[in-house]
């Protein structure tokens, strides 16, 4: 699906960049702007959910290794270490995609991401 609107378009690049803000942002910007456009378009509709569940699922990713250190008494580390590196190689680069394929108008899904909402 191609989309015209160039608001349409930064709005949906904005979703997807946020993934590089700290903190809480990375998930507070992708959802203030879904729920408030979410009706207005289906482009930001989709981007929106896109962005929000692929962040959720960075978020439950990192919360189960974390405690999968913790319940290893440190010894896990030696393996989520090497993982925790390719995987945030990988989240830059879903990033950069998903904001590409929303400046071209089209829709994405990330590859490694949970269908949460």
């Amino acid at each position: 699906m191609y989309i015209d609107t160039k608001t349409e378009r930064v709005l949906a690049m904005i979703l997807h960049l946020s993934g590089f803000l700290n903190g809480a942002l990375p998930l507070v910007v992708p959802l203030l702007i879904w729920v408030l456009k979410k009706e207005d378009s289906f482009f930001i509709k989709e981007h929106g959910r896109a962005a929000i569940n692929f962040q959720l699922s960075v978020i439950i990713l990192g919360i189960g290794a974390a405690l999968f250190i913790f319940f290893t008494i440190g010894i896990g580390a030696f393996l989520v270490a090497p993982l925790a590196i390719v995987f945030g190689l990988l989240y830059v680069y879903f990033i950069i995609m998903a904001t590409i394929t929303a400046s071209n108008g089209q829709l994405y899904k990330y590859p490694i991401s949970w269908e949460i909402i």
